[in-house]
């Protein structure tokens, strides 16, 4: 019994000028379930070849017009993968040989005495060229694949730079918004202990020295007044001690005269979080809805320089 996988219907072309093997090979292939398509010489063969796209061919060496050779030569440039069977009534060595390296597949001799020779010529001619395909569109898969993921892949690496360089000019905003906090809290402290050398300890010394409970009570007035602006209240009472830290932060920041949108930036948060902190100043420092310059109002209270 034949392997059914080699039975396959196929589409075969037989290109010889002999009719009476054309008929032969007719009546072989369609026994054996395949489609036959004919051509009398190579230049008519090598035309169907071409319209027809069939899946093997049969071919004669001797033939007018254009030579089985020549015909050879142009199939297996333009689809190596289809089979092609050389059947030639020339027994030459040299024959066989030169059509096998141009690219045929099998050579067999006219006449054929035994069918069954021939079909199992073609049947073994089919079945490899079906394996031939089947490798060829599973590497076409893969290739497909290959690049698929190849373009996944670039297209990460590509998503993994812009993220990277966005977190690196993030820190780099992260590391000036620091530096700048940083060097605003060493002034301040700069700031604040020049006031206590300055004012405050000439004070609290003299006062030391005083004797008279009336003039002590007077340097004690004097030294907390000196206290209250050095904390950032120059007017009559501690308000400013009653903002929170993030609005004493924001306090500083406007008295340096910083905008709202850069105060933002230096404090990492929206527009709509500063102009909230700016309201709670206002209404704790009993400005609410007084068309007074919150700013100047607070260099007003600002320690004099």
């Amino acid at each position: 019994m034949r392997d059914t996988q080699t039975t396959a219907r196929a589409r075969i072309l037989v290109v010889d000028d002999d009719p009476v093997f054309r008929v032969y090979f007719a009546g072989i292939l369609e026994d054996m379930g395949h489609e036959l398509l004919e051509a009398a010489d190579g230049e008519e063969g090598l035309r169907r070849f071409r319209e027809a796209a069939p899946d093997m061919v049969l071919l004669d060496l001797r033939m007018p017009r254009l030579d089985g050779l020549a015909v050879l030569d142009a199939m297996a440039a333009e689809a190596p993968g289809v089979p092609v069977v050389v059947v030639s009534a020339t027994t030459e060595i040299r024959n066989a040989v030169g059509a096998l390296r141009r690219g045929a597949w099998d050579y067999v001799v006219k006449p054929i005495q035994d069918p069954d020779l021939l079909r199992h010529v073609l049947d073994k001619a089919l079945a490899h060229a079906r394996v031939l395909r089947e490798n060829w569109r599973y590497h076409e898969r893969l290739a497909e694949e290959v690049r698929a993921k190849t373009l996944e892949l670039t297209e990460a690496n590509e998503r993994l730079a812009q993220e990277k360089s966005q977190v690196e000019g993030m820190n780099v905003t992260l590391r000036n918004v620091l530096g700048a906090v940083e060097r605003e809290k060493r002034a301040i402290v700069e700031e604040f202990g020049a006031g206590i050398v300055g004012r405050v300890l000439p004070v609290a010394e003299r006062m030391a020295r005083e004797s008279s409970p009336e003039v002590r009570a007077r340097f004690l007035t004097v030294l907390r007044e000196e206290l209250s602006r050095l904390c950032g209240d120059g007017g009559p009472g501690p308000a400013l001690f009653g903002l929170t830290p993030t609005e004493m932060e924001v306090c500083r920041y406007l008295e340096l005269g910083r905008g709202s949108k850069e105060i933002a930036d230096l404090l990492n948060c929206s527009m709509e979080t500063v102009q909230t902190h700016r309201k709670n100043i206002r209404a704790k420092l009993g400005i609410k809805g007084e068309k007074v310059n919150l700013s100047a109002f607070l260099r007003t209270r600002a320690p004099a320089r």
